[in-house]
């Protein structure tokens, strides 16, 4: 019988269930848009630029993954996990809370800098909202978002098998927060008390600055609530930016976008 390593078994099982739930919630879109609820206009150039965007962050990442660094840290035995014999449990709700806190206060700084928003504002000027816009980032974003989460591992001292799940969760809870779905207004009420839901993030996308500025967390409301910069308008605005001088749908165009002021 053939030797089958189970760190890559596991590996794909999450990657399956990462894909699968792309597909349920775009899935989802399709039915609601097809009932009126949520149809935003778009093309195949859209979807193009998103995804030729995605290949390029998986190509740019698999250069530093993050469970190489929390392997690396695991083998000296630092972090407050080591020190304190923390399990697996608390292990993971202290790298979730850093890595939120830390992925709120670099987007923010992205929103905040002139030249970090050139590199960021690839992501807001999709045209649309739904599960694509999800994958779609500048590469050059992974110049700030990786070492500020591999300064987490290291600090609470991460194992690999907390650091997948932790990542896993963040993926599925961004797709999530990008879906062009409307949920009921007592289901979105109740977890936005705790998650980021479509409609919050949604004003996140807005070309108005007072919305946008808005609704940075990651996955959880916590770090916007606390820092008061959470967003609960209830109206579905437009998505996007204005006067930007690439091309929303043309993938070199956006690739491109940050050696321009606008």
């Amino acid at each position: 019988m053939a030797y089958v390593d189970p760190v890559l078994s596991r590996d794909a099982l999450i990657d399956l269930a990462l894909v699968g739930w792309f597909v349920a919630l775009a899935i989802a879109e399709a039915i609601s848009a097809r009932h009126g609820r949520t149809r935003e206009s778009g093309d195949d150039g859209r979807l193009l630029t998103n995804f030729g965007l995605t290949a390029l962050v998986i190509l740019a990442s698999g250069l530093l993954p993050l469970a190489t660094i929390a392997s690396a840290q695991v083998g000296v035995g630092i972090g407050m996990a080591h020190h304190l014999h923390l399990h697996w449990v608390p292990i993971f709700a202290l790298t979730l809370l850093g890595q939120t806190f830390a992925a709120y206060w670099v987007h923010r700084w992205m929103h905040a800098s002139p030249l970090l928003w050139r590199v960021h504002r690839v992501h807001h000027a999709d045209t649309s909202v739904d599960v694509s816009t999800s994958l779609r980032n500048h590469p050059l974003e992974l110049v700030l978002t990786i070492p500020a989460s591999a300064l987490v591992i290291v600090i609470v001292g991460a194992p690999i098998s907390v650091v997948v799940a932790v990542q896993s969760f963040l993926v599925a809870g961004a797709i999530w927060e990008h879906a062009a779905l409307v949920l009921p207004k007592p289901v979105d009420r109740v977890l936005t008390l705790l998650f980021v839901t479509p409609r919050l993030h949604r004003l996140h996308h807005s070309p108005d600055r007072r919305n946008h500025d808005s609704n940075y967390g990651n996955s959880l409301t916590v770090w916007d609530r606390l820092f008061g910069t959470l967003n609960d308008h209830q109206e579905r605005l437009q998505v996007g930016l204005t006067r930007q001088r690439a091309a929303p749908n043309h993938l070199l165009e956006q690739i491109c976008s940050p050696l321009h002021t606008i």
